[in-house]
């Protein structure tokens, strides 16, 4: 209880105007070498009357913390405090300095860059400065470094980025998340096959709704991003009013498919396809190019991973983060144009029958089984299962309705007191889990939540400990825990004294979205192997896990 009143009355002074801190950078060169690592030393002065925190094991306060935006070509390689001292304010112990010291950046220099060309490089400074009072203090340090040149290097790292971004794209196709609007593409194919400019057509409109989403998508993440936001890949779906939405949609899509009702060259009838004319084939394709990268962020596909954790890094260009999202959607889209373009192909397809239903019918497993799943993601986000289950009861029934008394040869009044049915149900099944769309607390057990400071201690104790970065939305996710979860790998954890830690972000979680940024990744999955040596580095495992993985990152560590 006292420790509750100390850090309340240690929070109320906080606000308190007070500050006689000052810091400035300089380079212990007076310009650097090409290729060539120097040092930026940040020199913090205090008067002695007042102290700043240590930059970590800060158990009250407010920790010091220096975040450097290099200009490209410059690599920070590490950031080191001098040693912090005890000390006691209010009663409480921590660490922390009262007198002039200096940190010092260790960064790496591009191997070639301009010698009168500059450009300019941002530290910022987070303390908390306390004498007998406290002040939250923030300080924004500018520097001019000379401009990288770019070299055969940085370019053959660009071009990997951008080529692991568009076969990233190629393998989201086979992602279980992108498989319902797979479907939708079948039957497009299907209705097109004797038409090659349609099906030409409709593989251009395709794919340029894909590359528009991913253009729009990294716009938006680039913006929330740079207002301080914590968001990456998938952000949309830690959002259970979205989850419902989507579930919604593929539900009412599903029942097309499976043949309760038929929607005509309205949107919804354009967005499955319902219509077979150019141009609304035309729109069909754009829009189920657009909701085909809605429901891809689920899944991170292999080679995918670095390049959009490279794309939402807070020094990379906006430039090159769009040219990263647009060839992954140029990748997305890829399959699709290949086969548009190759008559052979087309030839081969058989013509347009009684077969397109049947097959419509088989198409509606996907569609009902993705419900199925954002049903699941919703229930874990809100911790309840009636909302949505009762609003897709509502939904199907409005469509029934729909189906069966808006007929042409039906009475005018029949048929619009039909469609205004339909519309309240559609009213009452998206406002109904949306009113009950509150996160709640996630169900996993205390000694198993990660945290740095529970990884901090673990690590201390000398124990190997394997984290689990994870969401209830994410597919590859939850293929990795049946690989995770088995026998075989339980009972090897349990020789090799292995702790696991999971951190779940299936609703939003700073935390663990700036764990992320540090191992370059906008999204999960991400396991990591943390060696029992401290002084080694933690073991990134593939996005997709196979058993051999895991144990051999885990022999790794334990040498």
């Amino acid at each position: 209880m006292k420790k509750i009143i100390k850090l309340a009355v240690f929070a109320i002074i906080a606000f308190c105007g007070y500050n006689l801190l000052a810091v400035d950078v300089l380079m212990n060169v007076d310009k650097p070498k090409q290729n060539t690592d120097f040092k930026l030393n940040f020199n913090f002065k205090l008067d002695g009357k007042e102290h700043i925190y240590a930059s970590e094991n800060v158990d009250f306060g407010l920790p010091t913390k220096i975040k450097i935006s290099l200009p490209e070509g410059y690599t920070l390689k590490s950031i080191k405090f001098p040693p912090a001292k005890d000390f006691v304010f209010m009663n409480m112990k921590s660490k922390g300095y009262s007198t002039d010291f200096t940190a010092v950046a260790n960064v790496s220099a591009p191997a070639k860059f301009y010698d009168s060309k500059m450009v300019e490089g941002v530290a910022e400074i987070e303390m908390l400065a306390c004498s007998e009072q406290c002040q939250p203090v923030k300080k924004i340090l500018k520097f001019k470094l000379p401009a990288s040149k770019a070299t055969t290097k940085e370019g053959l790292i660009l071009f990997t980025t951008l080529l692991g971004a568009f076969l990233g794209g190629i393998i989201l196709n086979l992602m279980p998340c992108v498989f319902p609007v797979i479907s939708i593409k079948v039957m497009s194919f299907a209705k097109t096959a004797n038409d090659r400019t349609a099906t030409i057509l409709g593989a251009v409109a395709y794919s340029g709704g894909i590359v528009f989403s991913f253009v729009i998508l990294a716009l938006l993440l680039i913006v929330l991003r740079a207002t301080g936001a914590e968001l990456g890949w998938g952000f949309q779906l830690q959002n259970p009013v979205f989850a419902s939405l989507m579930a919604l949609l593929f539900f009412a899509m599903a029942l097309s498919f499976a043949g309760v009702y038929e929607i005509g060259a309205g949107i919804a009838g354009k967005l499955i396809g319902a219509t077979s004319d150019n141009k609304n084939n035309i729109i069909s394709s754009a829009l189920s190019g657009v909701l085909a990268v809605l429901v891809a962020s689920p899944c991170t596909a292999p080679f995918m991973g670095a390049s959009v954790g490279a794309a939402l890094a807070f020094d990379t260009p906006t430039w090159l983060s769009i040219a990263i999202f647009v060839s992954l959607g140029l990748g997305m889209a890829f399959p699709y144009i290949l086969l548009a373009s190759i008559p052979a192909l087309a030839k081969k397809m058989p013509k347009p029958d009684v077969w397109m239903e049947k097959l419509k019918h088989i198409l509606s497993i996907p569609l009902f089984c993705t419900v199925g799943w954002l049903t699941w993601v919703y229930m874990l986000q809100t911790g309840r299962l009636t909302p949505l289950i009762l609003s897709l009861f509502v939904l199907a029934g409005g469509l029934f309705v729909y189906g069966k008394f808006t007929l042409p040869h039906l009475d005018k009044k029949i048929r619009l007191i039909a469609m205004a049915v339909c519309a309240l149900t559609i009213a009452i099944s998206v406002w109904l889990p949306a009113h009950f769309a509150k996160p709640s607390e996630l169900d996993i057990s205390p000694e198993n939540q990660w945290s740095s400071t529970k990884l901090e201690t673990l690590r201390n104790e000398g124990k190997i400990v394997y984290v689990d970065f994870t969401a209830a939305w994410c597919l590859t996710c939850q293929y990795n825990k049946i690989i995770l979860n088995s026998e075989k790998i339980e009972k090897f954890f349990r020789e090799k004294n292995v702790v696991v830690l999971v951190g779940d972000w299936t609703n939003r979680n700073p935390e663990i979205a700036k764990e992320l940024e540090i191992f370059g990744r906008a999204g999960v999955p991400l396991n990591l192997v943390y060696p029992a040596d401290k002084s080694k580095k933690p073991i990134i495992l593939p996005s997709i896990l196979t058993e051999s993985d895991i144990i051999q990152a885990v022999d790794k560590a334990a040498r």
